[in-house]
């Protein structure tokens, strides 16, 4: 709960009232002869009733006589609570926020407004403190437009490295005018005149620019990257009813214009294309490379059919549908099977005429959704509530808006998974039974504190029980989760902050320790323990400098390895990795290239055309093991061709050149891979969330897996000769052949067989680079290509299977595909076998490039998403889906711990609980 005060010096009567309102209330350190706005945070129930042991956090801004903030402050927030944290800012002439100054410490402050001082930021190096803020310029002109940003930090500004803005308007045969047509189609009209368009300019601290141009309606119609005389041109083509009708991506615009006409074959391969009913509705949409996808709406604008390339080929009568209670809530979901073909158009007209439309035919429910209460209805019965000791919380009869019970197929079966939630009376789950056809009920418990942040949690995996407990300081700072196997095995994890609230260490147990470092701008520099060492360079260091944020050089120590190892990076004029120079020593000038990996050239898409790649190939050897030729046809992979005449050694990773063919990869018209003669597969099935349901191989080996209708992966079968190895997943527990083999507990795992706990030591991006077990010892050392390969000198890499991005890696007959959960991921092409389901709201990329082909400081969770991690827990999203929830599944730092603390120098999240965590928004 929260409590708010002002204080306005300019007003008697103010004064007057207030000073009665926060009499014995007022904390003693508040500057009294300024203007300020105080919020109180009660932090447990007896804060509200006045009695003993009140805790209560309280935050102060303070503003001048414009009502503009001058200095924030966080009383207390300094970890430890003795110091408070404090945030200013300054203004122009004009009133516009000019310097937004980074947080300082201050011990004893208690709220008092603190009169600027520079070593106030000495706290962020040696010659920082005089750039400890972020500056904003302003045009010269009645506009006042921001023209210039500038970070913190003294190598930016004695390098002048800023991001600047300009202004101004379209020239003459600049822009290509494109117009759609009474039909439809697209019409090639000219360039547009000049001065028709504004164009708005921004370069980056490397120099790197890029361009939007709008018109009089304020509709983007173009965005360009710029590199010398290369561009990437994006342009959007709307209808006379400000329909969005087409989007030329920059493979599609550079032939479009090298062709001088509109072929139809490069918009159906490369380009995005859309048509609406006459109400604005889209019923139909056109991805690059695949087939239509048709909708169909009821009466109240809700989609009720859907059908996509895959149905329409399999059956033309097949259609995804879905019904909706009074509130517009999907209730049911399936496909059905129409007893008659009818045309979109057709079943449009039949849907506007009734409110709750569903054709005549077979229906397969796929899922149903309870919400508001746990009355049986006809398809779905809750789960009885299930109490237990120390999880006492109610539940409210009654959560009005939320889902209660769901009843999910598992697709291709008659069986089911059945949930229940339970939430108390501020809508907080505070216990989920999930029922598995095979394994029975599993339930997890929650509590939490008076704020909010959870407390404990309880799984019950059969017969055995996982509790995790946490503390937190009062700013919801994680300082401890400690994990209780049965009742008697125990692990403690420990986190350390410095006087800013930065994440500054880690203690596994009583063996392992880590240390993390960052710079000005709080990105993380290095990371030490003593198992994994890692050291990241951006504008210092051997490499070239990078100001915009890209890593220039990184070093790391792993395991028993001796000596340091490390790549200096370099990047093309769109950020994209181009080389990855391997070395060793403190300045990577020993033994060098044995691991280079080397883009030698992408189309404008992204599209990997060339790649480099060394290794090791004997035991005393190294050399070029992969020589990479890539063909497409539009997005779509057609062939590799491998010129190198060396193979890797060991268990390392690299591109296998099984077939010398003219087509080599299969598409389905989803766009999905069905067929790769190089990894010799011929056949791979999908099921209708274009998730693989079966990889079968020319030798008569297959992977099988089987997925829940809302994408949960529940199960891997394995068919090896005449040996079968079945894997389940059941949340976070893991069988084989039906005996559980592991408990995952996001900072690694447990043992089943010997009830011990093993620690994940990650990297800056969340890869899993070293296992240690509970006693210390290292099980397994991992080092990664810049792409995601395993290197050959990885120590013991089958311990687990869980390693790049911590994502699960089948190595089964040399597959060697990372399972993201909404696509696989090929490390040695560096590139996705699936479409991107957010391709559309970042169409400047192809629908298959892996991370806008920045692997370095990007991670894409569960294939949906981009975003930069650091490894405290700081995550920037990069590509934002329009999901209601933007699930993170293997970064940052582990614990339960939502997002909560903002950063109060960047727009970023710190993430405590990297396998569950939905707050990003």
């Amino acid at each position: 709960m929260k409590t708010i005060e002002m204080k306005r010096t300019l007003s008697i009567l103010c004064l007057l009232s207030f000073s009665l309102f926060m009499n014995g209330q007022q904390a003693t350190g508040y500057t009294k002869t300024r203007n300020y706005t105080a919020e109180r945070t009660y932090m447990d129930a007896s804060s509200q009733t006045g009695s003993g042991g009140a805790r209560i956090v309280s935050d102060i801004v303070y503003t001048d006589c414009f009502g503009r903030k001058e200095q924030e402050i966080q009383v207390g927030g300094s970890p430890g609570g003795n110091a408070d944290l404090v945030l200013s800012y300054t203004y122009n002439m004009m009133g516009q926020v000019e310097k937004e100054y980074l947080p300082y410490a201050k011990i004893g402050n208690n709220g008092a407004f603190d009169k600027f001082s520079p070593e106030r930021w000495s706290v962020y190096g040696t010659g920082e403190q005089a750039y400890a803020y972020n500056l904003t310029q302003y045009e010269d002109s009645p506009l006042m437009r921001v023209s210039r940003k500038m970070g913190p930090g003294k190598a930016w500004h004695t390098s002048d490295k800023s991001v600047r803005v300009t202004y101004g308007m379209n020239s003459t045969n600049e822009v290509r005018c494109y117009k759609v047509s009474s039909s439809g189609s697209l019409i090639a009209s000219g360039f547009y005149g000049a001065g028709k368009l504004e164009v708005i300019v921004e370069t980056d601290e490397d120099g790197h620019r890029s361009k939007t141009y709008t018109d009089s309606n304020e509709r983007t119609l173009l965005t360009v990257s710029v590199n010398g005389e290369d561009s990437l041109a994006t342009y959007y083509v709307y209808d006379d009813r400000n329909c969005l009708r087409y989007v030329l991506p920059p493979e599609a615009s550079h032939r479009l214009a090298e062709a001088g006409t509109t072929d139809i074959s490069v918009l159906h391969s490369l380009a995005y294309s859309y048509e609406y009913d006459k109400l604005n509705r889209m019923i139909s949409k056109r991805l690059p490379g695949c087939a239509p996808i048709y909708m169909v709406y009821d009466r109240r604008d809700r989609l009720v059919l859907s059908q996509d390339g895959t149905r329409r080929t399999a059956d033309t009568k097949k259609w995804s549908y879905f019904l909706y209670d009074s509130h517009d809530r999907v209730i049911e979901s399936g496909e059905i099977l129409l007893s008659a073909e009818q045309t979109c158009g057709e079943l449009q007209l039949a849907a506007w005429e009734n409110e709750h439309y569903l054709p005549s035919g077979t229906r397969t429910p796929l899922q149903y959704t309870v919400y508001d209460n746990y009355k049986p209805t006809e398809n779905v019965t809750a789960h009885p509530f299930v109490a237990a000791v120390g999880y006492d919380t109610p539940y409210t009869l009654y959560p009005s808006g939320l889902t209660t019970s769901t009843k999910t197929r598992l697709l291709g079966t008659d069986d089911w998974l059945t949930e229940t939630i339970y939430y108390d009376d501020r809508s907080r789950v505070i216990q989920t039974l999930c029922h598995y056809p095979e394994k029975g009920l599993r339930y997890r418990h929650t509590a939490y504190d008076f704020t909010g942040n959870v407390l404990r949690k309880q799984d019950n995996i059969g017969t055995d029980i996982l509790e995790t407990v946490y503390t937190y300081d009062d700013r919801a700072r994680l300082l401890t989760k400690a994990n209780t196997w049965n009742g008697r095995f125990t692990d403690k994890i420990t986190y350390v902050y410095d006087a800013l609230g930065r994440l500054t260490g880690r203690n596994y147990g009583d063996k392992v320790s880590e240390s993390l470092s960052y710079n000005i701008r709080g990105w993380l520099t290095g990371i030490e323990s003593q198992h994994f060492s890692q050291t990241l360079h951006y504008v210092d260091g051997v490499g070239v400098p990078c100001y915009n944020g890209n890593i220039s050089s990184m070093i790391w120590h792993s395991g028993s390895e001796a000596g340091l190892r490390g790549y200096k990076f370099t990047y093309d004029g769109f950020s994209r990795l181009k080389d990855a120079i391997y070395g060793e020593g403190e300045q990577l000038s020993n033994n060098l290239n044995r691991f280079n990996e080397q883009v030698t050239g992408y189309d404008k898409n992204g599209n990997i055309l060339g790649l480099l790649r060394y290794g090791q190939t004997n035991t005393m050897s190294y050399g070029l093991v992969d020589n990479l030729n890539l063909v497409y046809n539009g997005n779509q992979l057609e062939s590799v061709n491998d010129n190198a005449t060396g193979h890797v050694f060991g268990n390392g990773m690299e591109f296998k050149d099984g077939a010398s063919k003219e087509i080599e990869y299969e598409y389905d018209a989803n766009g999905n891979l069905t067929k790769d003669l190089n990894k010799k597969i011929a056949d791979i099935q999908y099921n209708c969330l274009n998730l693989p349901e079966k990889v079968q191989f020319e030798g008569g080996n297959s992977i099988s897996y089987l997925y829940a209708a809302d994408g949960t992966k529940l199960r891997t079968t394995y068919k090896t000769g005449n040996a079968t190895i079945i894997t389940d997943y059941c949340g976070n527990a893991i069988y084989e052949n039906g005996v559980l083999v592991k408990v995952l507990t996001g900072d690694g795992y447990i043992t089943a067989s010997d009830n011990q706990f093993h620690y994940f030591i990650q990297d800056h991006q969340g890869n899993n680079r070293v296992v240690v077990a509970q006693n210390g010892t290292v099980e397994e050392v991992n080092d990664y290509y810049p792409f995601g390969g395993l290197l050959s000198s990885s120590l013991s890499n089958n311990v687990q299977p869980y390693k790049y991005n911590g994502k699960e890696l089948n190595r089964d007959n040399v597959l060697d595909w990372y399972d993201y959960g909404a696509r696989m991921y090929d490390a040695s092409l560096g590139r996705w076998h699936a479409v991107d389901p957010s391709g559309e709201k970042y169409p400047a990329l192809g629908l298959y490039a892996y991370c806008k082909n920045s692997p370095i400081i990007r991670i894409d969770p569960d294939g949906k998403d981009d975003y930069v991690v650091n490894a405290n827990g700081v995550v920037y999203l990069m590509r934002k889906t329009d999901r209601i929830v933007d699930v993170l599944y293997a970064s940052g730092i582990n614990s339960s711990q939502k997002a909560t603390q903002p950063d109060p120098n960047w727009k970023s999240i710190r993430v405590f609980d990297k396998s569950m965590l939905q707050g990003l928004t």
